[in-house]
């Protein structure tokens, strides 16, 4: 089960549980395996060391290969259902928030606050993280800012794949297979084989082919996955060797109606006839409300006339290379990952990549990684260096009808080059210091930006000298819509991040820490015109945040009870958050902007205990209060109509501009998009000896969150109601495991969870919003054999 780092502001008054043993001079245990009764220890390395989950004095989630596989982790929507204070979606374009920290991660400009890593190789386009779960040995899930060790784009957290490596002398493998309703068909399976005493391969794959949840066909799962690695070990010298190819295809990810349309299900999609009824519906009902200055429905187009659809391919390689020197290893990772990316989602307008004559999105990313770490008597540490550099082209369509049909395009660059270190060392067996310090430099580029019109439209404010229409301009043709001068861009992000903190042992198995860490990631250039100076492209500037942290982590009753607490408050400056705006061009852009102040508090409590030989309960609940303190952008008056925002709206101080007047959108004192106050999951395992050596394992749990808002319009319609999300499953395991079948339903209720990824309110139609979904409820079978 799941190790959950934590501590709390109560640690004193916890801390005295440990009784007695807490003044006994003693170093504190080793990780050790789990006896019959006892709970086991998961090794993680986020640390950039190996060490007992319990030993790490971050805030991290770790769950076995055998967990993520036993509770239906396929995709990284699933973490929501296993990770508290974690909401994740977005589908093609994956979007994860870590206690209200994200990123919408839609367009190619985004760059996620939670970064995610392959066997330590950053993913930096959100398109290629799906397909990537499979075969793991883990997956470490770090909250808050890793700007020490990770650096670049991890200011709210890292999400860390660990895939299941290549074993010497040892011949073996799976294979396994799922069936179940919505025309599901699954198919996982590795082997591991030695090629010599010291040399090993692995070769895994996944398969999926699964019908769409919605009634759009959308948020389907077709993807096909497949990963080599070899491992060599000579002497001191091991080297791993990583290449993989990833396709996702079928429609891709949907959108839902929030909240959902009376009469209807949750599950219907915002393409499907019955959305496009009710979106013209609304259209009509603004239309009357507003005594005709609101769009009629003669400029827009039918949703459920647009297709969705993608084509995602990733490629990867990557290697690392470890030298012990003898008290000191190092460690070099060189990778390359290739993305291409067409896909189209609907969130009442089409935006699509490759769609409409556009080309797409392309990212080359190349990355090295070298670091030297050890132990020296009472230090442990580690220092490093670190060099990126990302290439990408981008070329999309956002479309709505004659209202709205717009081409843009540009070239990105980013690069990064940072040098690290952090060490932790002993002032006695039970006390110690840490500290560390990151300079990250980032430079982020704009080239080559085009904006079109696309005949017919009505698309450009101030109006076009010749409007975008036939017969002057035939149905198709492109109108440039950039006045003539040079929106090329770039610049150069510097800043030194740290970490400070203690560890002491209160107990041989209870650790109390406590640390203080900063973190940023750069800002950047928006594929929109500025608002008010319409000669540039549209900045953003870096997000900073400053994290402290009080954890106790604790093992009781010989090694049978679990309690661990933490407490946190994060301090942001100038947090980027994706909002839809009416750019100096008149068009609809999704931007980054930043909000000047954010600042969130909480903390989490996590128990796992075995009562019984067979039998582990565990129980999780985050709570997060979350505050923008600031706030507040300028957006042109002929955009904030009544109801397009929940916050408050007064005149700019700026004088009008080519777009006519200004107004101030102030959004201070709402709570942070995607961030439930509380959140949490409860679950137990149990498993029945069979007395031919077999097992049944009975699996429950139950995820739950309160309401939060899905997107920054803080509309009425975008606060998603709570839910809780109840699954089981049952598997018998032959005798010696060597084979397993099983049955499971998730999702048992039948529950709506809007995860908000790629949907907002529509831009041109106040009141309808949409969101992605979780899974309704699902039920199949389960059948693997080992070897």
């Amino acid at each position: 089960m799941k190790r959950y780092i934590t501590g709390s502001m109560f640690a004193v008054a916890v801390a005295s549980m440990s009784g007695t043993a807490a003044a006994q001079s003693q170093p504190a245990a080793q990780p050790q395996a789990a006896d019959s009764q006892g709970i086991a220890d998961i090794v993680v390395t986020a640390q950039r060391r190996s060490e007992s989950v319990q030993r790490a004095s971050i805030s991290i989630e770790a769950f076995s290969g055998q967990e993520i596989a036993n509770r239906g982790v396929t995709r990284p929507d699933d973490l929501t259902k296993i990770a508290t204070g974690v909401q994740v979606g977005g589908g093609t374009s994956t979007q994860i928030y870590v206690r209200g920290v994200g990123d919408f991660g839609v367009v190619a400009t985004a760059n996620p606050a939670v970064v995610t890593n392959l066997d330590g190789v950053p993913i930096s386009r959100p398109q290629a993280i799906s397909g990537n779960f499979f075969d793991l040995d883990r997956i470490e899930l770090l909250k808050g800012p890793q700007g020490t060790l990770y650096g670049r784009n991890a200011s709210g957290g890292a999400l860390n794949l660990i895939a299941a490596r290549p074993r010497l002398n040892k011949t073996e493998g799976y294979l396994q297979g799922t069936a179940g309703n919505y025309d599901t068909l699954g198919g996982e399976g590795a082997i591991n084989l030695p090629i010599a005493d010291d040399i090993a391969v692995r070769a895994s794959f996944q398969l999926s082919d699964r019908g769409g949840y919605l009634t759009d066909g959308g948020d389907d799962d077709k993807h096909q996955s497949i990963r080599l690695q070899a491992l060599a070990k000579f002497d001191r010298l091991s080297v791993h060797l990583l290449g993989g190819y990833t396709h996702l295809g079928g429609k891709g990810s949907g959108l839902a109606v929030l909240p959902s349309i009376p009469g209807q299900s949750p599950w219907t999609g915002t393409t499907s006839k019955a959305a496009a009824d009710y979106y013209f519906s609304v259209i009509n009902a603004n239309f009357v409300a507003s005594g005709g200055s609101s769009p009629p429905a003669a400029v827009f187009d039918r949703p459920d006339s647009e297709r969705l659809f993608q084509n995602v391919r990733s490629w990867n390689i990557s290697g690392q290379a470890d030298y012990d020197f003898g008290g000191a290893i190092l460690t070099v990772i060189p990778a390359y990952r290739r993305t291409t990316a067409i896909f189209s989602v609907s969130p009442g307008f089409n935006y699509s990549p490759g769609g409409k004559g556009t080309k797409g999105e392309t990212s080359d990313q190349y990355s090295l990684e070298t670091r030297l770490g050890g132990t020296s008597g009472k230090l442990k540490w580690v220092i490093g260096a670190f060099a990126f550099q990302e290439n990408q082209s981008t070329d999309f369509a956002i479309t709505a009808g004659v209202i709205q049909r717009v081409r843009i395009a540009s070239d990105l660059q980013s690069k990064s080059i940072a040098g690290f270190g952090e060490a932790t060392y002993s002032l006695t067996d039970r006390l110690r210091l840490i500290g560390g310090l990151r300079y990250t430099s980032d430079q982020r580029s704009q080239t080559n930006f085009r904006k079109f019109a696309i005949s017919p439209t009505v698309t450009g404010s101030p109006p076009l000298a010749t409007p975008c229409v036939p017969p002057t301009f035939a149905p198709g043709t492109e109108c440039n819509l950039l006045p003539p001068v040079n929106f090329d861009s770039s610049r150069t992000f510097n800043r030194a991040t740290w970490k400070v903190g203690g560890e002491v042992d209160l107990a041989p198995q209870s650790m109390l820490f406590a640390t203080v860490s900063t973190g940023f990631k750069a800002g950047g250039f928006n594929q929109a015109v500025d608002t008010v100076a319409t000669n540039r492209a549209l900045p953003f500037k870096a997000e900073t945040i400053t994290a402290y942290t009080v954890g106790l982590r604790n093992r009781f009753l010989h090694n049978t009870l679990q309690f661990n607490l933490e407490g946190f408050y994060w301090d942001y400056r100038d947090l980027q958050l994706s909002s839809l705006i009416l750019d100096g061009s008149g068009n609809l852009s999704l931007t980054t902007q930043n909000a000047g102040k954010a600042r969130i508090y909480g903390f989490n409590a996590d128990v796992v205990a075995k009562p019984f030989a067979g039998t582990t309960l565990h129980a999780g609940v985050e709570y997060v209060n979350s505050r923008y303190q600031e706030f507040a952008f300028v957006q042109a008056a002929q955009f904030t109509t009544p109801g397009s925002t929940g916050c408050a709206v007064s005149p700019a101080s700026i004088p009008p501009g080519p777009l006519g007047p200004y107004v101030t959108v102030n959004c201070a004192g709402k709570p942070l998009v995607r961030s439930p106050k509380v959140s949490g999951n409860v679950g137990m395992t149990q498993v029945f000896g069979l007395t031919n050596g077999a097992n049944v394992t009975f699996d429950t749990d139950l995820a739950f969150a309160t309401k939060r808002y899905t997107s920054t319009s803080f509309v009425p319609n975008s606060l998603a109601g709570a839910y809780g999300n109840w699954n089981a499953t049952l598997t018998y395991n032959a005798p010696g495991e060597r084979w397993f079948i099983g049955g499971y339903v998730r999702n048992i209720t039948n529950a709506t969870v809007y995860t908000g990824g790629g949907g907002d309110q529509s831009p041109f139609v106040n009141g309808f919003v949409s969101s992605t979904i979780g899974a309704p409820r699902t039920y199949g079978a389960r059948f693997g054999l080992r070897f």
